[in-house]
């Protein structure tokens, strides 16, 4: 390379030790001097500076780049420059200043040039990369811990409310009493409501304990010699009266491959999968119940030799990552040296089904199948996770297949060791013990297990299921509808109304009232409450139902919950204020929600909405808040 200046060798030596690149450039751009670390990041064959700096650069940063220097270059700006070298893993950074003092001790004519440092700024860029990522992630734990919490204070309150209006009846009933004007059932009612609830409670702090123990990695499977297609019966039996009183048609039935694989005694930690199984067959009695169609469960129990890559063919397994894999514990010492096998479980109902959408969803920490209280109490998504969170340490995994309308499978299989039997395993007094402990737990709640007498028959719950020919578990059926389509099938939503129950007040000083509420009790009792106090009351599922309700009816207000499936509160109230608009109509929309975070608050009173009402309430709070939007409501209701 041919250099104009020629810098003594004691000035050479001094910039090569400097620990950045340092060069000199004449007007055209070109190289008149650089030193030992300026020649290694910017590697130059001749004195073409600009062209061998470009190719230096990483392809996707050459443009952005390039653009930095025509700007600075046409406005004789400094120029200052991250970029990424070829090899992406370094990153520097250059500048570039006019060189205006001293021109000619530098062999530079009248027109100058420049000074250009280079240095590499890969640990720099690495901290920051660093940085911005625990930024984000202490974000995204944040929104999980807001979640979370949001998740628990609205699976608490919700219930409570319910617990309040049903101890409120109780109370009215017992100063009733004298005037025997309360039927005895209106009080039982009330009390399974109370057990119903309570239920529900400690079934959701029971899922949040265990999925942290699981994530702490402090829960261990207990493995035991036991018969899964026998041992299972007991915990399906604890759902004999639930099944009666929802007039559910119940088969269980063992698919041919469990004989085909010699499953008889294996060890396995049947308490926690039949967990799995309880969270399963709960939510299925669940939905069906609420299906206008026949309503039947199914559960049906199977083998395989290898790991099932699907539920053949009717159940597509969610994907199991490393790390899910392992967590799988059944390699451990305590569970012996048999062979392995897995054991399949399939749980068919007839019910409501999920969409496509939702199935995404249904897995996802945290997250319900819809963003909302379920239907019933009974379970929330994190009883699902846990599920799952539990047949991966078991070496298993679950899956789902349904199509709105006309019901869903859940499968779950999980890894076991055959055994053989030896006398005094006292197999079967372990594996009831578990039962024991749901039925007493249940007992204590004063839920009577006992069979529910009524016209409906009796379900039986064969201790021996029997063989035969299952499609959710023969590679050789065919797929059914379920599976063949997941596309989300949209319904129009049918406004569900009730009979208005006519009070004793005139009709010109009766108010309407619409109850918009997904949850199935806290809608019959909010309802009651206020039919009982002289309103007349209106009914909705969900917020489309609403909007259809306020189309074709006359309101004089409306009590919105916020979460619900189809259209949530929020959307629902931003539409009716979009229909309000150009008219002198304003319906008062009073939220009613779990949720009690400012945000919350503010994005429902951003909707449209008048005010929230949190709960858990009592029956006279919502009746004072609706009276400041409701004329004469205190002088109707005598509370």
């Amino acid at each position: 390379m041919s250099l104009d200046f020629h810098p003594t060798a004691s000035a050479q030596q001094l910039a090569d030790v400097i620990p950045h690149g340092l060069a000199i450039l004449n007007q055209n751009y070109e190289l008149v001097s650089g030193n030992f670390n300026f020649r290694t990041l910017i590697p130059c064959s001749d004195a073409k500076f600009l062209n061998c700096w470009l190719q230096s650069i990483h392809p996707d940063d050459v443009g952005r780049v390039n653009g930095c220097f025509n700007r600075a270059a046409s406005s004789k700006a400094a120029l200052r420059v991250e970029y990424r070298t070829r090899n992406q893993d370094t990153w520097c950074l250059l500048t570039l200043n006019a060189l205006l003092a001293n021109k000619h001790a530098f062999g530079l004519d009248t027109h100058g040039g420049f000074i250009v440092t280079v240095a590499d700024i890969t640990p720099e860029k690495k901290a920051e990369f660093s940085q911005r990522q625990l930024v984000k992630d202490a974000q995204e734990h944040k929104q999980l811990q807001e979640r979370f919490i949001d998740m628990i204070s609205h699976e608490i309150r919700n219930p409570l409310s319910a617990i309040l209006h049903c101890t409120e009846d109780i109370i009215e009933a017992i100063r009733e009493k004298e005037n025997h004007t309360v039927p005895l059932s209106r009080i039982t009612d009330s009390a399974e409501t109370i057990c119903l609830c309570i239920s529900h409670q400690k079934r959701m702090l029971d899922d949040v304990l265990t999925f942290s123990k699981i994530d702490a990695s402090m829960l261990h499977l207990a493995p035991r010699r036991v018969q899964p297609k026998k041992n299972f019966t007991g915990p399906i039996s604890l759902f004999r009266p639930q099944l009666q009183r929802n007039d559910i048609q119940f088969d269980y039935q063992a698919d041919v491959s469990y004989e085909n694989c010699e499953i008889e005694w294996v060890m396995a930690d049947l308490d926690r999968m039949g967990q799995v199984l309880i969270n399963l067959l709960s939510n299925a009695i669940k939905f069906t119940a609420r299906s206008k169609n026949t309503r039947k469960i199914r559960v049906s129990i199977g083998a395989s030799k290898d790991r099932p890559s699907s539920y053949p063919p009717n159940v597509v397994f969610f994907p199991t990552g490393e790390t899910a894999l392992g967590l799988d514990k059944t390699a451990s010492p305590e569970w012996g040296d048999g062979e392995f096998a897995y054991v399949m479980l399939a749980v068919k109902d007839t019910g409501i089904g999920i969409d496509d959408h939702a199935q995404r969803r249904l897995f996802e920490r945290f997250n319900q199948a819809t963003p909302r209280t379920e239907g019933i109490y009974g379970g929330s998504g994190l009883g699902l996770n846990v599920s799952r969170k539990l047949c991966h340490l078991h070496g298993g995994e679950i899956g789902v297949s349904s199509k709105e309308g006309e019901g869903s499978t859940f499968g779950f299989f999980f890894r076991v060791r055959k055994g053989a039997y030896t006398s005094g395993d006292g197999v079967d007094v372990d594996n009831v013990s578990e039962v024991d402990k749901l039925s007493h737990n249940i007992q204590a709640l004063g839920v009577e297990l006992s069979e529910v007498e009524g016209p409906t028959p009796d379900v039986r719950i064969p201790k021996d299921p029997p063989l035969s020919q299952i499609d959710e578990l023969n590679r050789s059926g065919s797929m059914d509808e379920r599976t063949k389509h997941t596309h989300e099938i949209a319904r129009q939503a049918i406004v569900r109304t009730h009979d208005i129950h006519q009070s004793q007040n005139d009709e010109n000083t009766s108010r309407r009232i619409l109850v918009v509420e997904d949850n199935i009790i806290n809608r019959r009792i909010l309802s009651r409450k206020l039919r009982s106090l002289g309103f007349q009351i209106m009914e909705a599922n969900n917020g489309l139902e609403a909007l259809n309700t306020f189309q074709n009816s006359r309101l004089d207000c409306i009590l919105m919950d916020q979460e619900m499936p189809v259209m949530d509160g929020n959307a629902a109230t931003k539409r009716i204020r979009e229909l309000e608009n150009g008219t002198d109509t304003h319906i008062p929309i009073l939220g009613v929600t779990a949720n009690v975070r400012a945000a919350q608050r503010s994005e429902m009173l951003e909707a449209g909405m008048d005010d929230i009402i949190h709960k858990p309430y009592h029956t006279e709070e919502i009746v004072a808040k609706i009276s400041q939007f409701v004329p004469a409501i205190l002088e109707m209701t005598k509370i």
